[in-house]
């Protein structure tokens, strides 16, 4: 006798005992540090510095921080409103942490209203919790992306109590789309989603009036949208590279973990397609939406960077929570749920040791700070990487702007974006104001075409470094070149390949 494909039980892992215990657990790899080991997050913290400065401050002669509505807000309001209880960092702190369990509470919210009893393959879209964009440092995004999630399990769960939605949702879609504005966009077009998959052929007039209809409360997200008009930046597409944007998903420590996994995982997808495991049909429409936007979308919008390459962890997430495998047999759900744990355990277990290497790195590195006078000016100076060796990235790009925060320095490291940013510069060298002017590339990762013009190293810049005009250089991983020293530059700090050099002005002048 064929074994019946259809269970009539719960997946166990959406009982909410099991979802609060994964909600909790993912925010492991934060309680083993104190920066958190995101790309971009020294970069907030010192940015929030400036926000939070006093008006006698050093730091405001130096930038400027003026408050303006932006699509872009998330973590710098949450940390105005807890810098009193907490101080930036920690306020800082618990942003990051929040967002892995926000992700699991609201993808598996929403898989406990669309999928209780196929989401068999929910490991493996807890795998893309830890995705690229989230370990990028794309905290703003990632906060509201996760808020999203929650947000579109709860407009499904008020689908009975309409008026009730629509006052929420009158206020929480205008406070998205100010955290950030593409992470707004994404509860928008899931909540769109799911209204065309309930009106079935949606894209007959009558029914896309309905459709229409009944996402009136999202009328608000135009408050923010008017208002966050400003200076537009660069717009532009990649569309090839969107492929190396799919490899890179979850992109970690080793690539061909990283590369393999998300291999596995689309392969699971089709695996389950070919087995008649379906995307459940209310899914269907915000899953196809993620990943069409994912594909239309541009690299750099409006001065935004990887816009697109944002939006495919949460396409795939989606899909593979969504996917109903109640057709396939018993024993192919059982395989497939004990793999996708297995390898879950894997990824966090070394996400979760990394963090502790990163915590090791960044305490070696930000010793130096011991030794900078309150209030001067830094010139720093990063290592960076190209091709398969800058897999694993150290994490650093904008550590030097911890100098800001702790030493109340200028520092070369923040990025000033007219039309994102609500920091800007005030002083600066030419050349060497704010992001990227820090990074310094091998001799090999420079050389004609592409974005290649723009890469600088160590050669290079030493000859043209403003000494003059800073007080400190402040190299990390970047040891200088061979031959006699600048006798400007007097050595006080040294790790490894990392040193911090006072400036002192030359004898006789």
């Amino acid at each position: 006798m064929h074994e019946s494909p259809l269970p009539e039980q719960p997946v166990p892992m959406l009982r909410w005992r099991w979802i609060a215990a994964l909600a909790v657990l993912s925010a492991l790899p934060f309680l083993f540090v104190r920066v958190p080991p995101l790309t971009d997050v020294p970069g907030h913290i010192g940015r929030f510095a400036v926000q939070l400065a006093p008006a006698d401050s050093v730091l405001h002669r130096y930038f400027d921080f003026v408050w303006r509505p932006t699509l872009n807000l998330a973590a710098d309001l949450i940390v105005q409103a807890l810098h009193p209880l907490l101080g930036p960092l920690a306020a800082m702190w618990l942003v990051c942490a929040a967002v892995p369990v926000l992700t699991v509470l609201g993808l598996l919210a929403v898989s406990r209203q669309l999928n209780p009893r196929g989401s068999a393959a929910l490991p493996w879209a807890l795998i893309f919790i830890y995705n690229s964009p989230f370990l990028w440092g794309f905290v703003n995004y990632a906060f509201t992306a996760a808020l999203a999630l929650c947000g579109f399990a709860s407009w499904i769960a008020l689908e009975r109590r309409r008026a009730l939605r629509g006052a929420l949702f009158l206020l929480v879609a205008p406070a998205l789309f100010l955290g950030h504005g593409e992470g707004g966009a994404l509860l928008l077009l899931w909540a769109a989603g799911y209204e065309a998959g309930r009106a079935g052929r949606w894209w007959r007039p009558r029914a896309a009036f309905g459709v229409t209809a009944r996402l009136w409360p999202f009328v608000t997200v135009l408050l923010p949208l008017v208002l966050s008009r400003g200076d537009s930046g660069t717009t532009a597409w990649d569309f090839p590279g969107k492929l190396d944007e799919m490899t890179a998903l979850v992109r970690d420590q080793h690539a061909l973990l990283d590369i393999a996994t998300v291999a596995a995982a689309l392969g699971v997808l089709l695996l389950g397609r070919l087995r008649d495991a379906r995307i459940v049909r209310l899914g269907l429409w915000p899953v196809v939406g993620t990943a069409a936007l994912f594909v239309a979308a541009p690299l750099q919008l409006s001065g935004t960077n990887n816009v697109d390459m944002r939006l495919a962890p949460y396409a795939v997430m989606l899909a593979l929570a969504l996917q109903d495998w109640r057709p396939v047999a018993t024993r192919w759900r059982r395989l497939l749920l004990l793999a996708g744990t297995m390898l879950l355990a894997l990824r966090f277990g070394i996400t979760t040791a990394s963090f502790l290497g990163y915590q090791r790195e960044y305490a070696r590195e930000l010793a130096a700070l011991d030794h900078i006078a309150p209030g001067s000016r830094v010139l720093n100076l990063v290592r960076s990487d190209c091709g398969l060796r800058a897999w694993r990235q150290p994490r650093v790009t904008h550590l030097g702007a911890l100098a800001t925060a702790e030493r109340d320095a200028w520092t070369n490291a923040h990025w000033a974006v007219a039309s994102i940013h609500l920091l800007q510069v005030r002083y600066g060298p030419p050349g060497f104001a704010t992001d990227p002017s820090q990074l310094v590339y091998p001799q090999d990762c420079v050389g004609p075409g592409g974005e290649k013009r723009q890469r600088r190293t160590i050669q290079d810049l030493a000859p043209r470094l403003p000494l003059g005009q800073v007080d400190y250089l402040w190299l990390i991983d970047v040891p200088l070149p061979p031959g006699p020293a600048d006798p400007r530059l007097v050595p006080v700090w040294r790790s490894g390949t990392s040193a911090l050099y006072a400036v002192h002005p030359p004898e006789g002048t």
